[in-house]
Formats: C-alpha cells, sequence, structure tokens
C-alpha cells in the first residue's frame, strides 16, 4: 500500500516538476528492504580473485579518436589487456584515414592486434556506436566466451578481470552485473579520487547483497564507467535489444523506455553504458552493482579501474571531486 501511494505521489510531483528524483529513490528503498533474501550470507567463502580454471575467450573493441599525444596511453591499455589472457583478440576502431596515422598505431603494437578504420564516418561522436556491428560479428563466433568494449583510457587488469568473472557467478541469479569504479589521481594530494561520483554515499542508506563476511555488492547511482564487459548472455541480451540503439531512453525510440538518466547521457557516453538501466531489478537503481569490502571499509581494489587520463580530478569539472574513500562509506 506504501509503494502504491508513494508512487501515485511520485507522478503527482513529477507533473509540478518537484522532488521526483527522491520519492522514487525512497521507492526503491522500499522495495528492496521487502526482499529479506539480500541480507544474508551466500558464500563465506567468495574470494574477488579467486583463480578461475574455466577456459574463456575475450574479444574486445577499443574506440579511439585518433590523438598523436594519447599513442602511448592506448598502448598501455592493450599491454596490459594481452596480460589478462592469450585468448585475447584485440581491435582498435579509429577514425583516422591517414595511412600514416594508422602506421603510427600499428607500431607500439602487437602485430595479433587489429586496426579497423571508418572511412565513411557521419561525424567522429558516432565513432564509438560502429562497435556494435563489430561485435556482432565477433558474437556470431561461438568459441568467443567474453566481450569487452571500452574507451581508449581505461586500463583493465588481470585482476579486474578475475573479480567480475568470479562475481558474475553469484549475481547471474539476481540479474544483476558486476561493476567498476573508474578512479584517477589528484596531483595535489596524491589521492584517488571515485571519477563518476558526483556525491558521497552512506552505505547504509544503499540496496546491497550480503557475500560474506568482509564483501557486500553496493547497488548506487552512478553506474557510468566508460566500458562494459560482457559474457555471452549478457552480450545477446544487448545486442539484441533497445541498448543497442543510439535512441535508448528516448520517447522516439520507444515510449516504454523512456528513461531520463539515458536522455541525460551523450552520445558517446551511451555508446558503453549499455545494459545498465535495462531491466534493473525492484530494490536496486541499476543493473551494476559495486564490491565492498568491509574489512578496509571502501570500494574493493579489485573492481577499481584506472582512467588514465586523470583529466576530470585535476580540472574543474563536475566530475573527479570525491575521494574514492567517501564514495561510499559506513
Amino acid at each position: 500500500m506504501l509503494v502504491y501511494l508513494l508512487e501515485r505521489l511520485r507522478k503527482f510531483l513529477k507533473s509540478v516538476g518537484k522532488k521526483e528524483e527522491k520519492i522514487s529513490d525512497l521507492i526503491t528503498l522500499i522495495k528492496y528492504k521487502n526482499q529479506s533474501n539480500f541480507s544474508k550470507i551466500i558464500d563465506e567463502n567468495y574470494d574477488p580473485i579467486n583463480q578461475i580454471n574455466d577456459n574463456f575467450k575475450l574479444a574486445t573493441v577499443i574506440g579511439f579518436f585518433y590523438d598523436e599525444h594519447k599513442l602511448a596511453t592506448l598502448f598501455q591499455v592493450c599491454e596490459s589487456l594481452k596480460k589478462i589472457t592469450n585468448e585475447n583478440e584485440i581491435y582498435i576502431l579509429t577514425n583516422t584515414k591517414t595511412s600514416t596515422h594508422q602506421e603510427k598505431i600499428k607500431k607500439g603494437l602487437n602485430e595479433k592486434v587489429k586496426i579497423i578504420p571508418i572511412n565513411e564516418i557521419v561525424h567522429n561522436r558516432l565513432l564509438p556506436w560502429y562497435h556494435i556491428n563489430v561485435m556482432k560479428e565477433l558474437y556470431n563466433n561461438k568459441e568467443t566466451t567474453h566481450f569487452l568494449y571500452l574507451e581508449d583510457d581505461i586500463l583493465i587488469n588481470k585482476s579486474n578481470f578475475t573479480y567480475w568473472l568470479n562475481s558474475r557467478k553469484i549475481l547471474k541469479k539476481f540479474n544483476l552485473i558486476p561493476g567498476f569504479v573508474r578512479t584517477e589521481i589528484n596531483q595535489k594530494n596524491n589521492e584517488l579520487y571515485a571519477v563518476d561520483f558526483t556525491k558521497e554515499n552512506n552505505i547504509l542508506r544503499l540496496p546491497k547483497i550480503k557475500i560474506s563476511k568482509n564483501y557486500e555488492f553496493v547497488s548506487h547511482k552512478f553506474p557510468y564507467q566508460g566500458m562494459y564487459l560482457y559474457d555471452r548472455e549478457l552480450m545477446k541480451e544487448h545486442l539484441q535489444g533497445p541498448s543497442s540503439n543510439p535512441d535508448c531512453g528516448h520517447g522516439a525510440f520507444d515510449t516504454n523506455f523512456i528513461d531520463p538518466r539515458m536522455i541525460n547521457l551523450d552520445l558517446m557516453a551511451k555508446a558503453n553504458i549499455g545494459l545498465a538501466y535495462i531491466n534493473t531489478p525492484d530494490g536496486f537503481f541499476n543493473r551494476m552493482v559495486t564490491l565492498y569490502n568491509n574489512e578496509k571499509k571502501e570500494i574493493d581494489v579489485n573492481c577499481q579501474i584506472k582512467h588514465l587520463s586523470n583529466k576530470y580530478t585535476n580540472l574543474d569539472s563536475h566530475h573527479g571531486n570525491i575521494k574514492l574513500k567517501d564514495a561510499i562509506k559506513q
């Protein structure tokens, strides 16, 4: 009854443009609290970097707007990817048609890395969306088990990947996806900042799933991570669903998927937000959940990914102002 009344109130407040988001958040938390299974320990032996014995083959696509000053960062990203597994195909999607530029890209990469120039790009801001066609072709290879799309300055390491594999096994039954948090180093105080958090969060006020004494997965409202990582099941859902359409979130695409959170994302950001806001379970803000380390009282190191450009926390920006240790705290 309370949820029903709040839903009615939310719609009324939306019509007059007042505090709809706060009411919506309250509804989410009430739905979460009405479910008792999330407070029970699921796997006391859970270890985010427990060695995975399963065979897997990773296909990675990187969107790269050609900039000679960013080549060193791109090479660093690819070098880290190669250390995840020998079964890793890497594709560089780029907007440059100049053969000299392409040679400079190849020079710093392993010969197995493939460059895909988009010669007739409508606009540079559409470049990230060309990766969908590449992923469709890669998905047709049934030997490929995992798919990674990332911006050219996002560094993913083996521990990140192992954390995702171990966590996906647990979260799959909840229809949730292991998330990452982009971090940057502030040059003034040498501290880590959570790039995409625009306010501090108290863990007691967030939906969460208790995994063990030391770990729980937390649902928060800042799921953007500049990349996505999916297994075959999630990739199928993405490619065959609304999230692979640039208009997803807008009424012009499908009124069933109007979502102000996606409307407010720019065109390039929407290319990697993926399934974050699609088929979200009741009681959670979105599909992505972040691993929280109760012993250290902060976001676990294994779900932290480096944003190598460090361009937000060291500039006057709306992003990169929240220290990692304060992003989710007790």
